[in-house]
C-alpha cells in the first residue's frame, strides 16, 4: 500500500503559484491508502479559509484516511488575536473534525498494520551550537545581527504561548507525542514538523544558519526516536532536504519549500 506525505505547502488561495502546487498534487495519478500533511500546510487567514480550501480539495481528490500536524506558521496566533495554545489544542482539532481528518497531535492514524504518529514539535534551544557566535540571549530576543544585517525569527513576534517558556511548551508537546508512540500497536511511522536532530537541518553552516538552526527543532524528539523502534520518521520546517539514521529509524527531511513542491510516496 502507498501513502502520500506532504510538507510545507504554505498554501495561500490568493497566490497563483500556491494554487498551481495544489493542482499538481491533485493531478497525481496514483491512489493512496493514506494522506499525511506534515505542517505549515496553509498560511493562517480569516476563518482559516486557506486551510478550508486546501482540506476540501484534498479530501475530494483523495478518498483515503487523512491526517495532519501543524507547523509554526500555523501557530502565529498574534496575527488573529488568538493564542498559539488555543490554535494547537482547540481550533485545529475542530477543523480536523469538520473535514474528517485525523489530528495527529491528539491521536494516531492507524491504517491496516501501520500507525502514523505525529506532532508539531516546537523548539527548546537544545540545537544551539556553542562557540558559534550565537548566544541564548539572541534566541530569546529573536534577533541576530550578522554581516551588518538584522535577522528576525518571526515566531518570536507572532507566537503566543500564554507566558510559557519555549522549553516548557516543547517538553509538554513532545511528552504527549512520546505517549502516543508508546501506546501505538502498529508499525510506527512518525512525523514531526520540526527536526529531531541537527544533522537533519539540511543547510550549510554560516552565521545566519547558526542562529536559525537553534529554532529548527529539539533533541527531545531525537531522544524519543532513539528509544523507539519506528521504521521511518519524516520532518520538514527547514525547507532543505536531508536523510540520516537515528538508531534503527530512517529519518528524512522532505525539504519542500514555498516555491518548490517535494513529496514522499511511501510504499509499505
Amino acid at each position: 500500500m502507498k501513502h502520500l506525505i506532504l510538507f510545507d505547502l504554505h498554501y495561500q488561495n490568493s497566490n497563483p503559484f500556491s494554487r498551481k502546487k495544489l493542482e499538481a498534487i491533485v493531478k497525481i495519478k496514483e491512489d493512496f491508502g493514506g494522506l499525511i500533511l506534515g505542517g505549515d500546510n496553509a498560511e493562517l487567514s480569516s476563518n482559516l479559509q486557506n486551510h478550508r480550501v486546501l482540506f476540501d480539495r484534498l479530501k475530494r481528490r483523495f478518498e483515503c484516511p487523512t491526517g495532519f500536524v501543524v507547523g509554526n506558521h500555523e501557530l502565529w496566533g498574534r496575527l488573529g488575536n488568538i493564542s498559539s495554545q488555543k490554535l494547537l489544542n482547540e481550533i485545529f482539532p475542530a477543523l480536523a473534525e469538520k473535514y474528517n481528518f485525523v489530528y495527529l497531535e491528539q491521536k494516531n492514524l492507524d491504517i491496516d498494520d501501520i500507525s502514523f504518529i505525529g506532532t508539531y514539535g516546537h523548539f527548546d534551544y537544545s540545537l544551539l551550537q556553542p562557540n558559534k557566535g550565537v548566544l541564548i540571549e539572541d534566541l530569546l530576543k529573536g534577533t541576530f545581527i550578522t554581516e551588518g544585517k538584522r535577522i528576525t525569527w518571526q515566531d518570536r513576534l507572532y507566537m503566543d504561548w500564554e507566558n510559557k517558556r519555549d522549553e516548557t511548551v516543547c517538553a509538554e508537546i513532545i511528552n504527549k507525542f512520546n505517549e502516543r508512540i508508546r501506546t501505538s500497536t502498529g508499525i510506527k511511522i512518525t512525523i514531526s514538523h520540526t527536526i529531531p536532530r541537527l544533522f537533519l537541518h539540511g543547510w550549510p553552516d554560516s552565521p545566519k544558519q547558526y542562529f536559525l538552526k537553534s529554532y529548527s527543532g529539539s533533541n527531545l524528539i531525537g531522544d524519543i526516536l532513539e528509544a523507539s523502534d519506528g521504521e521511518y520518521h519524516f520532518c520538514g520546517h527547514t525547507h532543505a532536504k536531508a536523510r540520516a539514521k537515528i538508531r534503527k529509524t530512517t529519518a528524512i527531511n522532505v525539504g519542500s519549500e514555498d516555491n518548490l513542491l517535494r513529496y514522499v510516496i511511501l510504499n509499505t
